[in-house]
């Protein structure tokens, strides 16, 4: 049997050998042979360096002075859990402005992401743990929450629009995604027309 390298064969088969292994398939005996003759692949830590959690761009900001005046007891609670790999509530609704704090309990026995980089960037994060452990960085794009464990943001909703998340650890422009899971609303602050 004739050798064949990755030059002739590895383009056709790499895509099947990549949606094979991420949906966890085992792959036909015929396939198997080629696998020799395929490059390494490099570590997960290196590819994580593709989509870091503290991906480009600034996150929203809110003024130390004006951060000051939060009574963090009193503000809007935001509940959110994960059971049986579903997100509930799966529609959010905020308002532009407030200060919030967001809770997500994750009550499978499984790690799961909020996946959100849009909205992650769009507010403005003043603190952030997870299963009680306060995080350094605050600017991110997706937390990961392990299993039976909560993530809580104290945030402020910076930036109106409509933000989708998922549970997915690829970037959410990836080609590979199973769609939203949800959609988190900041509705427009609206300043009272004087007559």
């Amino acid at each position: 049997m004739r050798k064949l390298s990755w030059g002739k064969v590895g383009h056709k088969i790499a895509p099947i050998l990549l949606i094979a292994g991420l949906a966890g398939c085992d792959l036909p005996s015929s396939m198997l042979a080629y696998i020799p003759t395929i490059p390494t692949l490099p570590a997960l830590p290196v590819l994580s360096a593709l989509w870091p959690e503290t991906g480009g761009g600034e996150c929203a900001v809110v003024s130390p002075k004006a951060l000051k005046q939060v009574n963090w007891a009193r503000v809007p609670q935001v509940n959110m859990r994960i059971r049986n790999n579903e997100f509930e509530p799966m529609i959010v609704q905020m308002t532009q402005g407030w200060p919030y704090t967001f809770t997500i309990s994750n009550r499978d026995d499984r790690v799961h992401v909020f996946n959100a980089a849009k909205f992650l960037k769009s507010i403005a994060t003043v603190r952030l743990t997870i299963d009680g452990k306060r995080q350094d960085n605050t600017c991110i794009t997706r937390i990961i929450i392990p299993a039976n464990a909560t993530a809580e943001m104290q945030m402020v909703a910076a930036q109106d629009g409509h933000f989708e998340f998922e549970d997915n650890w690829l970037p959410p422009s990836s080609f590979i995604s199973s769609g939203a899971d949800g959609v988190i609303i900041i509705e427009e602050r609206r300043t009272p027309q004087r007559n």
